[in-house]
């Protein structure tokens, strides 16, 4: 059966565009569509567009609002609190005109699903995909998608990837596994009401970029970035232009191959590699794990007649930064990974004869090259065949990232890493829209800089509530799961510290809960495909947290007290006892002593403590304190201990 909510959108956009008035049409913001859910008991926004002056009458069940549009043609009108059991049809309508219909709107409770990949991963790619879609079909849950958008300021509105639609095997393959297997669970705890999904989520993102710039301004090490940010929203271009300047002045301070550049360089010993193409990808062994700067040069023979024409230098896709140069005159620059380069040539840059190409790349992290296919690098020539450039270039490394001194200045619109960006693309749009709490799975991208995550994460949680207007809100943090080589011998590892730091933030917030995911990982697959337990979790979390249900959290350590018989660590949330399943003892302990030199030590589960050895040089315990720890401790209540770093008093 096709879900009316799949294709809402477009129909909508039909209906909005029939003129009213003989002037602007009455226009609804995307987010209200047929099939969705309204927040229970809170006040609801609902905004568009409509003729300058002209009166907008909203009604739903027993409410009814009315509002006014401005000179601009923009009207705001927010209905009283929704009742519970409210269901029928929204009417949005200019006085006197016939109405837009929504029908089939429910109050329930709404949900928003958001961080990066984790959350982002479909039930198409997950386990079992065709059974998980078919079992949303009866279950009281509808289904929001909102579009990959990044914005320099915040959209006014949602742009939809789904308009709202029941959960069924047409609408959840393409929808958040996790965030299904969430809702999946809440609604067999029975919670009353329907139950409304927002998945607004993006792989690879940092936090930075899901963070208001309000509220990121208010941090020293990210108020540049924000500034910067606003310049770029008001003139892109000049914007742009400063960075490229910025960026080149960083690369000539930090490697010293700027003469490479230069037409008359001998790069006779340079060994050639094929372009387009990945390195890391490329089977040369000293490139395969390489993040810097790396220099290609490649030369072509053109007439007179050719180098007389206009031309356009086509490179495609190149991660992630690159400045070009011809015959030693720079041609172009871009800063984005994501943007195909096409650098049109000034007149006189080429010649008869032989011309050079010098391409500097500048590669932050994963895949760096010319990302493209055969056939998208190629030299343009107004009325005249294309050169193709694709084959064997020469190379050289630059200085590699592991060496520079200093990073190259941050580019804020940099989507999915940059700051804002998502915010303003999507969650501002959500603005006046109320919801009943936040799941969010993200850090993965921010483990390369975790002792600054727990602020972020505080900061983060403020700010949406700020914005959502509910200074309670509940908001479940998945944390990070095993993944990752198994450690032999204890180590300081970047994913341990960022659990560390959900885990305090969360233990300090009493509208916050911690899904404890240290099991459900895969050491080789950062995106394991079993969401469903992922899910559950997620939702008895938000069951206790949103609902105030009586189901326990993952046990966590309370007390620590050095005693006869060794270290004893109490717990709590355990059901009564902790378990070491395939043992007597629990692995993946640790004691480290002042100077931070830590080793694996044998715990014997007692009820609900843990004993570790006496040891009077150590000065702290840990807990599965690696990427992908071997972890066997369990409360009674089937939930693994979160994993920890704690002082001995």
């Amino acid at each position: 059966m096709i879900r009316f909510g799949l294709f809402w959108g477009a129909a909508l956009t039909a209906l909005a565009t029939v003129p009213a008035h003989g002037e602007t049409a009455l226009r609804l913001d995307p987010l209200f569509t047929p099939h969705m859910v309204l927040q229970r008991g809170k006040a609801v926004t609902v905004r568009g567009d409509a003729p300058a002056g002209a009166t907008v009458n909203v009604r739903f069940a027993t409410l009814t609002v009315s509002a006014k549009a401005g000179p601009d043609g923009r009207w705001t009108a927010t209905l009283p609190p929704v009742p519970d059991g409210a269901r029928g049809t929204l009417e949005v309508a200019l006085a006197g005109g016939a109405p837009l219909r929504l029908d089939d709107v429910v109050a329930g409770d709404v949900f928003l699903c958001s961080g990066q990949s984790n959350m982002d991963l479909s039930v198409n790619d997950t386990s079992y995909p065709k059974r998980t879609a078919e079992e949303g079909e009866g279950k009281p849950v509808r289904l929001f998608k909102v579009k990959r958008t990044a914005s320099a300021r915040a959209d006014r509105f949602v742009t939809p990837e789904l308009g709202w639609a029941l959960a069924g095997a047409d609408s959840l393959p393409d929808f958040s596994a996790a965030c299904w297997h969430m809702a999946k669970t809440m609604a067999a705890s029975n919670t009353g009401a329907p139950i409304g999904l927002i998945q607004a989520s993006w792989g690879g993102t940092s936090l930075e970029d899901w963070m208001s710039p309000d509220a990121l301004q208010t941090l020293p090490a990210y108020s540049a970035d924000v500034k910067r940010l606003g310049r770029y929203a008001d003139d892109p271009k000049a914007a742009t232009a400063e960075l490229i300047t910025a960026t080149d002045a960083w690369a000539q301070a930090v490697d010293p191959g700027v003469a490479y550049a230069a037409a008359g360089f001998d790069d006779s010993a340079w060994p050639e590699i094929p372009l387009p193409g990945v390195w890391e990808r490329s089977g040369i062994a000293a490139l395969r794990s390489f993040d810097g700067l790396m220099w290609f040069r490649r030369s072509l023979d053109l007439t007179a007649d050719q180098a007389s024409k206009p031309a356009i230098l086509k490179l495609g896709r190149i991660d992630e930064r690159d400045q070009v140069w011809i015959n030693g005159t720079v041609v172009g620059a871009t800063l984005l990974g994501s943007e195909a380069r096409a650098y049109a040539i000034p007149a006189g840059v080429l010649k008869a004869g032989r011309n050079v190409i010098a391409i500097r790349v500048l590669d932050e992290r994963g895949a760096g090259g010319l990302m493209g296919k055969a056939g998208d690098v190629r030299l343009e020539l107004s009325g005249a065949p294309a050169i193709d450039l694709s084959g064997p270039w020469r190379y050289r490394t630059g200085t590699a990232r592991r060496d520079w001194k200093t990073e190259p200045p941050f580019v804020p619109w940099a989507a999915p890493r940059g700051v804002s960006m998502l915010w303003n693309g999507m969650v501002a749009p959500l603005g006046g829209f109320p919801i009943k709490g936040v799941a969010w799975y993200q850090g993965e991208t921010n483990t390369s800089d975790a002792g600054r995550y727990g602020e972020l994460l505080t900061l983060w949680a403020a700010s949406w509530r700020r914005f959502f207007n509910d200074p309670d809100l509940p908001i479940v943090i998945a944390q990070l799961p095993g993944y990752g080589p198994r450690a032999a011998v204890p180590s300081d590892g970047d994913w341990p510290k960022l659990r560390e730091a959900q885990r305090l933030t969360v233990a300090k917030d009493p509208h916050m809960a911690l899904s404890v995911l240290i099991d459900l990982g895969v050491s080789y697959d950062i995106h394991p495909a079993h969401k469903d337990e992922v899910g559950a979790r997620l939702g008895n979390d938000m069951l206790r947290l949103a609902y105030g249900r009586q189901i326990l959290p993952a046990p966590s350590p309370v007390a620590i007290e050095t005693t006869a018989d060794g270290i004893r660590v109490r717990f709590g949330s355990t059901g009564g006892s902790l378990i070491a399943y395939g043992s007597h003892d629990a692995t993946a302990f640790e004691l480290c002593d002042g100077a931070g030199v830590c080793r694996f030590v044998p715990a014997r589960v007692e009820g609900e403590s843990i004993v570790l050895p006496a040891d009077a040089k150590a000065r702290q315990v840990r807990y599965a304190w690696q990427g992908s720890p071997p972890v066997n401790l369990y409360g009674k209540s089937g939930l693994p201990v979160v994993p920890f770093a704690m002082a001995i008093p």
